[in-house]
């Protein structure tokens, strides 16, 4: 592969050409030691910070670094204690204590208290799945002490330590009780975490770069790390994320070592990156699903039998290729819970699915699609998400539709999608993303499959039927009874259509190979435990 751009060009508009140029001499024969600086491009630019009020997935890889949380989930899943030194539940499963672990502080010093807990945790419970449920059966939860909270429920909740453990969508992250009592739907301005790094908000540049500092206060725990469960040690002094968006400068300042770390590299680039030496991992191993998700408000996807069009018009096969063009990291999937998972299932898959343009092009008809333009909206600065998009628009017009394809960036079309006036008032009729593997591998979790109406993510599906069985699936005891139920809601989903499913990813991260440490964490990226030995000349 053949690469010709002006490296100094492409990459002094992150100051990058005078980082590596200052790495190379001091004084005129001096190098700089950089060791303790880790340089990152993430998947996508930081417009967030709040870590309940919105669903995006670079707000809470923000949070995870400068928040804490209950508990986390190690490699397997199984949620292990993290703020909380012990914990017990009742033998009918209705109270819950939590007891905090020592020497949790907050970055301005101010101890973590009991308070705290119970005061963030209700305000993540008012936009979360997980959090909705159990709040809606919660007699009293208080704290009792500084460091000890009660939590009383009205009946058992089987998911309880898998909710506090979550990584996606609103995460349980744990703040001063001053900035909890902040309402759920007002983002919040402010970074106060006890997590091991600190957000530096002076150096913070939308749109360019986010800066984090070593918490030297925060105490990991003594486990070794495991996913998100183990100790979090903060091995490099300072993070920078740094907001590269073409494909190419961010694989030519890798190889060239002016950064370390590549959250989401384009797959073209990948056997490039192995030539010049660079690591190339796959640390999530439950991937990624990609989704149409059409707004349920407005015709034509008012209309079940018009969302029902996309099953046949999707070939999952058309959009991999086009994204990835690399059947080594893709892989045609079905399944509203993934494939991988436990719960994973073919139930309700309907024949023809992805084949039948004239079944697709009738049922947007019986659906009254009277010609108007299809508004999608079109992320431009993530590339993969960029073509899938445009191999939308594509089929769309094949089965005669009109499409006005609306060009922002991710951070945009996020704002955007809250949006619910009709679509030729500002609103919209389709979006493209996705969600890690790790979130919507359970009915509860898949907050894309919630169709509770006006509480639904933006989308808003509202099918009464297919809310009441998502509700009762943490009620389910036995491993067979829970597959039958999650069987019951994909046929369910098929029918109703909250989303349409375009296919499962495995991106691998790239980086350095000064770099060691790097972790396994299903549904996310964390920087901690990453440590940068020195530049050799």
């Amino acid at each position: 592969m053949d690469f010709h751009p002006n490296r100094r060009t492409i990459l002094s508009g992150f100051g990058l050409t005078g980082v590596w140029a200052g790495s190379l001499m001091l004084g005129g024969c001096t190098p700089i030691d950089d060791s303790d600086v880790l340089r990152v491009v993430p998947y996508a630019d930081l417009q967030s910070i709040d870590p309940v009020v919105t669903t995006i997935g670079i707000v809470q890889r923000h949070s995870i670094l400068t928040h804490d949380f209950l508990f986390g989930r190690d490699r397997d899943q199984n949620p292990q204690p993290q703020m909380v030194d012990t914990w017990s539940v009742s033998d009918d499963g209705l109270l819950w204590r939590f007891h905090l672990r020592d020497g949790l502080a907050f970055h301005d010093g101010s101890p973590v208290t009991a308070g705290d807990v119970v005061a963030s945790l209700k305000r993540w419970g008012a936009r979360d799945a997980y959090g909705r449920q159990i709040f809606a059966i919660t007699r009293t939860f208080e704290a009792i002490d500084a460091r000890t909270v009660l939590w009383q429920l009205d009946r058992p909740y089987g998911l309880m330590l898998h909710a506090l453990s979550k990584t996606g969508g609103p995460v349980p992250a744990i703040m001063p009780a001053r900035l909890a009592q902040t309402p759920a739907t007002t983002p919040l301005h402010e970074v106060m975490g006890s997590g091991p790094y600190r957000f530096v908000a002076e150096e913070w540049i939308p749109g360019s770069k986010v800066v984090y500092r070593r918490n030297d206060a925060y105490i990991p725990r003594a486990e070794s790390p495991n996913g998100m469960a183990g100790g979090k040690i903060a091995r490099v002094g300072t993070i920078e994320w740094l907001n590269i968006r073409d494909p190419q400068s961010a694989v030519l300042a890798l190889a060239s070592g002016e950064i370390d770390f590549v959250e989401n590299p384009a797959p073209e680039f990948l056997p490039m990156l192995a030539r010049e030496g660079l690591r190339i991992e796959r640390t999530d191993p439950l991937g990624t699903q990609g989704m149409l998700r059409m707004n349920h408000l407005h015709p034509p996807f008012d209309d079940p039998r018009a969302r029902q069009a996309l099953f046949y018009l999707v070939n999952q096969a058309d959009f991999l290729q086009a994204m990835f063009g690399n059947p080594d990291i893709t892989e045609i999937c079905h399944s509203f819970f993934g494939c991988g998972s436990p719960l994973s299932t073919q139930a309700g898959v309907p024949p023809g699915i992805g084949h039948d343009r004239e079944k697709a092009k009738a049922l947007m008809a019986a659906a009254g699609y009277d010609g108007r333009p299809i508004v999608i909206l079109h992320p431009t600065d993530i590339q993969f998400m960029n073509i899938a998009t445009l191999v939308l628009g594509e089929a769309l017009k094949s089965i005669g539709m009109t499409v006005d394809l609306q060009a922002m960036d991710f951070g945009a079309m996020s704002s955007r999608r809250t949006n619910r006036a009709a679509p030729e008032n500002g609103g919209w009729h389709i979006g493209l993303t996705y969600w890690p593997g790790n979130d919507i591998a359970d009915p509860v979790g898949n907050i894309p499959l919630q169709a509770n109406g006006d509480q639904a993510w933006p989308g808003w599906p509202d099918d009464p039927v297919l809310q009441a069985m998502i509700d009762r699936f943490p009620y389910v005891q036995s491993p067979k009874q829970r597959q039958s139920l999650a069987d019951q809601i994909q046929i369910r989903a098929y029918q109703s259509v909250p989303y349409v499913p375009i296919g499962q990813w495995h991106v691998p991260v790239a980086y350095s190979p000064r770099l060691s440490g790097v972790l396994s964490v299903p549904g996310t990226t964390v920087f901690w435990n990453i440590e940068k030995g020195p530049r050799v000349y």
